[in-house]
């Protein structure tokens, strides 16, 4: 049987919570759901209010993809979210409640990995590039309009790629991984998934996995330059 993933989730207060007193308890309304709208967590936490513009909920979930659905029914809050855990990794989460009405669930797709340590150090993040515009080995050009948010924790990332309406009317888009140098400048290292997915309904989930070795053979690699490794490969999450 697969770890446990250890989830820590800092939910940002809504304005309605934000006006309670410190005293005031909270019951916070924990599901986590799979596709098939099984539930792997139903919780009510009870919290005190206190000073903090924010709420720190702990909870165990297992491997895969989940839609998450916080909910604070008194003061009419709520968050969703679509999340990725790998097994026996811990994970930290932030979410923002939000007030009546709350807006609509996110569409994204899903990228994971594990990632040592060092990973936070050369800054990952992601860029889209119009694919017929860019080529293995090739200088990069401007990047696409994008929305993508990581999350890095210390033994791996995750990142959520929201459809941006300019990009998703043009054709495919390339994706590649971001990483700075120790001179400041970026390495660009192609990630072979197709982009973008049309919402099915539920999120795709591609991971790809980070070594130190992959790290270090970017040493002395070109910049500012589409880095094809041969090594480096994607599977479904």
């Amino acid at each position: 049987m697969l770890d446990l993933a250890h989830v820590v989730l800092h939910l940002g207060l809504c304005q309605a919570i934000g006006r309670a007193p410190a005293a005031a308890t909270l019951a916070v309304r924990v599901h986590l759901t799979d596709h098939t709208g099984r539930m792997h967590v139903d919780h009510v936490y009870r919290l005190q209010r206190g000073e903090d513009p924010e709420a720190v909920i702990e909870f165990d979930s297992t491997f895969g993809i989940y839609r998450l659905d916080v909910e604070v029914p008194k003061y009419r809050c709520s968050a969703t979210d679509y999340l990725f855990f790998i097994a026996g990794a811990n994970r930290t989460i932030t979410e923002q409640l939000h007030d009546a009405p709350a807006p609509p669930p996110p569409k994204p797709m899903l990228l994971s990995g594990t990632a040592p340590q060092s990973f936070l150090y050369v800054q990952p993040t992601f860029v889209l590039f119009d694919k017929r515009a860019v080529a293995c080995d090739k200088p990069i050009p401007e990047a696409l309009p994008s929305n993508i948010v990581v999350e890095n924790d210390q033994d791996g990332y995750y990142a959520w790629l929201y459809p941006e309406p300019s990009t998703a009317a043009s054709s495919p888009a390339q994706l590649a991984l971001r990483l700075r140098t120790t001179t400041h400048q970026y390495h660009y290292v192609r990630i072979p998934i197709p982009y973008p997915v049309p919402w099915g309904g539920w999120p795709e989930s591609i991971q790809f996995n980070v070594t130190q070795d992959m790290v270090d053979d970017l040493a002395g690699k070109p910049v500012n330059t589409l880095l094809c490794p041969k090594l480096w490969r994607t599977s479904a999450g």
